[in-house]
């Protein structure tokens, strides 16, 4: 089975993030031995088909700069980082940041290009589709085009160097040459100091770009690309200004339409922030983060969260959806007990790429920095895994994939209220899952098309006792502490809950 049955053939499929480092330290414990690729026990992967994964993307694959290692061995608030995390970290616990590419190869550390390749053969036979990392805005401060074509790279003078010193370096060259080239950088903040800026308005820059991208549409279904809203012609000109060799039209345009060429079934997922993820969807690519959502929630910004929850459903499906990655805070630190489960079974019921964390179903709390290989061993949150199996096994019901989607809005006089909802319907069964982000206890009246039959398949918080489902007339009513959550489905005749997602 492709990815294109999945990512995009199915709607509203389900991506897990594993970093590929810490993952395969932590598999070797488990194991007693060194485990590279192609030693993952078959059990590893199946838990995570069984769960309802679509497709894995593997993070960090690609062979690190050397010298990206060094500056995060001498780097004082990464080292303050490992010393608070591990206590007894060594030095090859560090491998440097793994958007400091030095090749796009597999890293030796994780058993190369060839047990990628195994990997990946193992993915496909389970079903499941493998992500990679496309770094288009820079490479390893020591990357080969330094020295082979440094035309491909942002250059600059010693004035730029003494004026922002943080965001340039100075390179000595194999041809005898100095110069001073630019790190990567997002514009609102300093350079990211293990690395080099690229020139994307160059033409031969581009057609690299493009090249690379084709070698890796035959070793993933798709890529996940860093930091997409960057490469943006206005976004780049607005950082870099206008180059005498300037390449017409959008990059990624032209990138996209290249490769599906060849390799039409191939997924492109946007990182994009700036209220520019729409951009990016119109120039191709499938899936795009919905980093507002979250931030709404992150704040309790309820008015915000109602704004953006009443989207359309053709923006709604094109949308990535998370509580959690590897540049954000755990979701379990950061929400608790108190909200985690509502804003889990909010954002995991709308439409789009559902998007999950490796840990994150397993309560971890702790954010391991991208540059270390292995990360602190946390306990398992029994609370936290429950929540998260039994929406994985309601996640997995058909008329949250194929159904229709719509808002639920609570018909209240106030607008500040914290009650949200997700309404999927498919033929004569609607599954609602309602969920409390406010501060005071609500009841809601639900108004289905269906209420012959109607039942609670779960219902997620703190409180033990069972929800109490009341009909009156043409509604049921249900009473929400903050922080509650339930899934109902009502339909005009009885059916079978999912293996897994009994009311508790």
């Amino acid at each position: 089975m492709t990815i294109r049955n999945l990512l995009r053939g199915r709607p509203h499929p389900q991506l897990l993030e594993i970093p590929a480092r810490t993952w395969l330290r932590e598999l070797s414990q488990r194991e007693g031995r060194r485990l590279t690729l192609a030693g993952v026990p078959d059990d590893a992967l199946e838990a995570i088909r069984a769960q309802g994964f679509d497709a894995v993307w593997l993070m960090g694959v690609w062979r690190t700069s050397p010298e990206a290692r060094r500056m995060a061995l001498a780097h004082p608030a990464l080292l303050r980082e490992y010393e608070s995390l591990l206590p007894e970290w060594q030095i090859a616990d560090v491998e440097g940041s793994p958007y400091a590419i030095q090749y796009y190869e597999a890293s030796p550390s994780i058993g190369g290009d060839a047990e990628l390749d195994f990997f990946r053969s193992k993915l496909q036979k389970m079903g499941l589709g493998l992500v990679l990392d496309f770094v288009g805005n820079h490479l390893g401060r020591d990357h080969l085009w330094l020295d082979e074509h440094p035309d491909r790279l942002i250059q600059g003078t010693v004035r730029d160097l003494g004026k922002a010193p943080s965001n340039w370096f100075v390179h000595f060259g194999a041809d005898g040459v100095e110069r001073v080239f630019a790190h990567g950088r997002d514009p609102y903040f300093e350079g990211w100091s293990d690395t080099v800026q690229i020139d994307l308005r160059r033409r031969a820059t581009r057609d690299a770009h493009i090249a690379t991208l084709r070698r890796l549409a035959q070793r993933c279904d798709g890529v996940r690309c860093d930091v997409a809203m960057l490469l943006l012609s206005d976004v780049f000109r607005s950082t870099w200004g206008v180059s005498p060799d300037e390449a017409n039209g959008e990059f990624w345009e032209e990138a996209i339409r290249e490769v599906r060429r060849e390799h039409p079934e191939f997924v492109f997922i946007a990182e994009a922030y700036w209220g520019l993820e729409s951009r990016l969807i119109e120039l191709g690519f499938d899936y795009s983060y919905d980093k507002s959502i979250l931030d709404a929630l992150v704040h309790g910004d309820l008015a915000t969260l109602r704004r953006l929850h009443s989207l359309s459903f053709e923006e709604r499906r094109t949308r990535m959806h998370f509580l959690e990655n590897h540049d954000e805070m755990r979701a379990m630190a950061r929400f608790g007990k108190a909200k985690l489960a509502a804003a889990l079974l909010f954002i995991a019921t709308l439409p789009g790429l559902r998007f999950f964390q490796h840990g994150q179903s397993e309560g971890w709390r702790v954010r391991t920095p991208v540059q270390l290989a292995r990360a602190p061993e946390e306990p398992v949150d029994a609370w936290c895994r429950d929540v998260h199996e039994r929406l994985f096994a309601i996640l997995k019901g058909d008329v949250l994939h194929s159904g229709e989607w719509s808002p639920w809005i609570p018909s209240l006089e106030r607008s500040d209220s914290g009650l949200f909802g997700n309404h999927w319907r498919k033929d004569d069964v609607e599954w609602i899952a309602l969920v409390n982000l406010g501060s005071a206890a609500e009841r809601a009246a639900i108004r289905p098309q269906f209420i012959e039959h109607f039942e609670a398949h779960a219902m997620f918080g703190s409180r033990e006792a069972p929800v109490v489902l009341h009909r009156q007339g043409n509604s049921i009513s249900v009473a929400l502490e903050p922080g509650e959550a339930i899934v109902l489905q009502v339909s005009a005749q009885p059916a079978p809950l999912p293996k897994g997602s009994s009311p508790s």
